[in-house]
């Protein structure tokens, strides 16, 4: 029996983008957790080696610390940009009433 995984892998591509690349907050918060998981992963391994018994355990926490960091900061940032552009299209639509 073969098992058909590129249906599945679509599909798994396809609700990955609706879930973190709809909105422009999601966007911004999906692209600063990836800079943020980079970063950690590049700088953290350097400074946990020096602590000899708790690099593995310590690197492993900075780098979480590090990601759920930049992606509150990403959410921020989206979160301001929607906020004006709705605030934007606000001014510029006439008023009904």
């Amino acid at each position: 029996m073969q098992f058909k995984y590129r249906a599945t892998a679509r599909f798994m591509l396809r609700q990955s983008i609706r879930l973190a690349w709809t909105t422009t907050q999601q966007k911004w918060t999906t692209s600063f957790v990836l800079a943020g998981m980079a970063l950690a992963t590049v700088f953290v391994p350097g400074l946990g080696i020096a602590v000899f018994g708790t690099a593995f355990a310590g690197w492993w926490l900075a780098v979480i610390v590090m990601t759920i960091f930049f992606g509150l900061v990403g959410n921020r940032v989206g979160v301001g940009r929607e906020k004006a552009t709705l605030l934007r299209q606000a001014r510029t639509e006439p008023r009904q009433g």
